[in-house]
C-alpha cells in the first residue's frame, strides 16, 4: 500500500454534501446543478427522476472532509490530498424507498480500534 499525506487547508470550506444513488462512469467537469436539483421545500430530483432525502448528522466531534488529489508529482510513491471543504453532515438521497440515515457507529468503532493499536 503507498503511503498516504492529507495536507490540511485553512481556506476550506464548509459545503452541503449530498450522496446519491447511481454510479456515473465519468470523470471530470460535470454541470451539477443541470441534472440534480434541490427545490427549497427539500425535494430533489435527478436527470428528472423524483428522489426521497434524509438529512444524516456526523457525531460529535468528527467533521467530514473532501479531498483533492494534488497534481504535483515526486519522486516518493507518495499519494497527496488536500482538504478542499468539511461538512457536518451530509443528505442521502433514494429512487424510490425512503432512504435510511447513514448508520456511522460501525465506521467509527473500527477507527478507534485502528487508532488504538500500538
Amino acid at each position: 500500500m503507498e503511503p498516504v499525506s492529507i495536507q490540511w487547508n485553512n481556506s476550506a470550506k464548509a459545503s452541503i454534501v449530498h450522496k446519491l444513488p447511481c454510479k456515473i462512469d465519468y470523470s471530470g467537469d460535470a454541470k451539477v446543478s443541470d441534472v440534480f436539483c434541490v427545490a427549497p421545500d427539500g425535494s430533489a430530483s435527478f436527470r428528472g427522476h423524483h428522489l426521497n432525502g434524509t438529512n444524516s448528522s456526523l457525531p460529535d466531534g468528527y467533521k467530514g472532509i473532501v479531498l483533492s488529489k494534488s497534481t504535483t508529482t515526486t519522486d516518493t510513491e507518495e499519494q497527496k490530498f488536500t482538504v478542499t471543504d468539511t461538512f457536518d453532515s451530509m443528505t442521502v438521497w433514494s429512487w424510490d424507498t425512503a432512504p435510511q440515515p447513514l448508520k456511522l457507529d460501525n465506521l467509527i468503532d473500527i477507527q478507534n480500534a485502528l487508532h488504538s493499536v500500538n
